[in-house]
């Protein structure tokens, strides 16, 4: 289990009050809330990028960072490197030499199979994010943190990959934070549904998130929705 109960300041002004929720092994956790509410901030955390007052805790102790794999808002890739050797770039960090075969197989699993020997510039946006995701999976991680992977996409690329996601997800079971503007993404792809207010931030409240089928126009999908922009109103804080 994954527990967070954080706060942070920042010039002696508190940005994030007490936030605090956990993530089952396997759960799929979208955090969405206003622009500036430290959606970012909270995975950077996670990662041991912020420092923060409270406790963070994976199955009882401190986070060992070689356990988290990081997506990025934009793909960060190596423009010199093709899309394996991008792949490779953190196994080589963690000294792994017999690599390949994994940077492969995961490339494979984001659907670029043949696609090894391209560069970034000779691979479209939705592309270079699968690099990116395959290079936070070919480390193995225990925990994925992911910053609104998809936010530079195009609806319909979009929505492709948040359902390609989903299926490397069901085939993985990885535990997951999502960060996210869109409430229609977080419900798609999530198992819990993180409210965080304005500054400071704190938790508003977690949604469980139970779908029959991920049809984003049915009932059940919209019902999801209501309850998100109800804990997100202004007139749900009084």
């Amino acid at each position: 289990m994954l527990k967070i109960s954080v706060s942070k300041s920042f010039n002696g002004k508190k940005i994030i009050e007490k936030a605090e929720f956990r993530a089952e092994k396997g759960d799929f956790v979208c955090i969405v809330g206003e622009s500036g509410s430290g959606k970012t901030t909270l995975l950077r955390m996670v990662a041991g990028l912020e420092s923060y007052e409270g406790e963070i805790t994976f199955r009882g102790e401190k986070i060992d960072r070689k356990s988290i794999g990081f997506v990025f808002q934009d793909d960060r890739l190596l423009p010199w490197r093709t899309a394996l050797e991008n792949v490779l770039f953190g196994l080589e960090l963690r000294g792994e030499e017999e690599s390949i075969s994994k940077a492969r197989k995961v490339l494979e699993l984001v659907g670029l199979k043949g696609f090894e020997d391209h560069y970034p510039s000779q691979l479209s946006g939705g592309q270079r994010q699968r690099v990116g995701i395959a290079r936070a999976l070919a480390i193995d991680p225990e925990i994925l943190l992911m910053d609104e992977p998809f936010a530079s996409l195009d609806e319909l690329t979009r929505e492709k990959m948040q359902e390609e996601l989903n299926q490397i997800w069901n085939r993985e079971k990885k535990t997951v934070l999502f960060v996210t503007h869109s409430i229609d993404e977080a419900i798609f792809l999530g198992t819990k549904v993180v409210v965080l207010t304005g500054i400071p931030s704190k938790v508003r409240g977690v949604i469980d998130i139970s779908l029959k089928k991920r049809i984003r126009t049915s009932d059940e999908f919209i019902e999801y929705k209501k309850r998100v922009f109800e804990l997100l109103s202004p007139q749900s804080m009084f």
